[in-house]
C-alpha cells in the first residue's frame, strides 16, 4: 500500500511507504512522520462510516504540516493517491464516488450535471431501473438505519439519492464558483456543526461535504496562500468532529473515509491534462479501520464499494468499482 506523506521539507506531496499503527490522540504539528510498519490483520466491520468529501483538494496540494488533524487520520490509518475520472469536474466525479460507475456509464458529463446525458447500458441498472447508488443501497439493506447527508454545494444533491437518506441537508448561500470565500467557509463549518449533532443518533452512514477549497482554487489558484487557508479551515472542522466522535465514545467502531473529486492547475481543472488535476487523496481511518490497508491503483468509483465493504454490506453487481480494502 502507499502512504500519503508530506515531503521532508513539509511541503505538499506524496511519497510511497507502508504504514499503520494504533490509534492515538490527535496529532500536533511535530508528529507527521511515523516509522513504516507492515500490517496484515483483516479489517473488521465498522458500526458506521463517516465520509468526508472535500471538493478540489488535489493530492499534490495538501499542506500536511498545516493540517495536523488530517495528518493524524493519515498516520493512524491508510492513505493512497487515487485517480479521478475524465472529464475532471465536480458532478462527474462525485457521481462516480456515489454510484461506483465511471462517467462513460453513469452519463454525467459537466461540472454541474443533474442527470445522465446518455442512456446507461441495461447491465448497469438495478431491478428498479435506476443506476446503483451508495445511499440507496444502504437503505435497501439496512432500512431502519439512520443516515445523514450534509453538504454546502447544492449540485451534490443531484449526484446521490438524497431521498433515501434519513436527513439530507444543503447549506446554501451562493454559487459554487466565485462564491464569497468567507461565506463558503461558514457553510462548511455549519455542515460539521450539524454532523456533530447527528452523532447523537448514531448514524450508520454520514456524509460531510466541504466546498470552500475548490471555490478558493477557482478564485485565487490551486496552491495559493488562500487555498492553503481554506485547507486549514477544513482541517479545523475535522479536528472538532474527531473530538466529538471521541466524546460520544464512537471513535473505536467508526471508519472515516476521506476523498476529494479532483485537483487543479492555476484557477481551473476541467479538461486539463496534468497529473496535478487527476491525483486525489483516498484515506481510510478511525478506530474501526485500525490495521486496514488500501489496494492500489484506486479510482474514485471504488469509494462506494469500499464503504459498503466497511459496513459489511453487499456490493451490487452493477457497480464497476471495487472495494479497495481487503475483504
Amino acid at each position: 500500500m502507499a502512504l500519503c506523506r508530506a515531503t521532508d521539507s513539509g511541503s505538499a506531496g506524496f511519497q510511497p511507504a507502508n504504514m499503520g499503527g494504533a490509534a492515538s490522540s490527535r496529532a500536533t504539528t511535530g508528529s507527521a512522520n511515523i516509522p513504516p510498519a507492515q500490517l496484515d490483520r483483516a479489517p473488521r466491520e465498522a458500526a458506521r462510516v463517516v465520509m468526508i468529501g472535500v471538493d478540489g483538494l488535489g493530492a499534490r496540494y495538501i499542506p500536511w504540516e498545516e493540517m495536523p488533524n488530517l495528518r493524524a487520520l493519515r498516520d493512524e490509518g491508510t492513505c493512497v493517491v487515487a485517480r479521478c475520472h475524465r472529464p475532471t469536474a465536480s458532478a462527474i466525479n462525485w457521481k462516480s464516488v456515489f454510484s461506483g460507475l465511471p462517467p462513460e456509464i453513469h452519463g454525467y458529463n459537466k461540472w454541474n450535471s443533474t442527470e445522465s446525458s446518455i442512456e446507461p447500458p441495461p447491465s448497469a441498472l438495478a431491478s428498479d431501473g435506476a443506476l446503483p447508488d451508495l445511499v440507496a443501497e444502504i437503505r435497501r439493506q439496512r432500512p431502519n438505519a439512520h443516515t445523514a447527508l450534509l453538504y454546502s454545494w447544492g449540485g451534490l444533491g443531484f449526484c446521490l439519492a438524497t431521498n433515501a437518506a434519513s436527513v439530507a441537508r444543503h447549506y446554501p448561500g451562493g454559487s459554487h464558483i466565485g462564491d464569497a470565500l468567507a461565506a463558503y467557509a461558514g457553510r462548511d463549518s455549519s455542515v460539521f456543526d450539524e454532523g456533530m449533532r447527528q452523532l447523537a443518533k448514531k448514524p450508520l452512514f454520514m456524509l460531510l461535504y466541504q466546498g470552500q477549497v475548490d471555490s478558493t482554487g477557482h478564485a485565487t489558484g490551486w496552491g495559493s496562500p488562500e487555498y492553503t487557508n481554506a485547507c486549514k479551515n477544513v482541517d479545523a472542522n475535522i479536528g472538532r468532529f474527531v473530538d466529538a466522535l471521541r466524546a460520544f465514545h464512537l471513535w473505536d467502531d467508526t471508519a472515516i473515509v476521506f476523498v476529494a473529486d479532483h485537483g487543479g492547475l492555476d484557477k481551473g481543472h476541467g479538461g486539463k491534462e496534468d497529473i496535478r488535476v487527476f491525483e486525489v487523496p483516498f484515506l481510510v481511518s478511525g478506530g474501526a479501520a485500525r490495521g486496514m490497508s488500501l489496494r492500489e491503483p484506486a479510482m474514485l468509483m471504488d469509494a462506494a464499494p469500499t464503504i459498503l465493504a466497511l459496513l459489511g454490506l453487499d456490493i451490487p453487481a452493477q457497480m464497476r468499482g471495487r472495494a479497495a480494502v481487503d475483504p
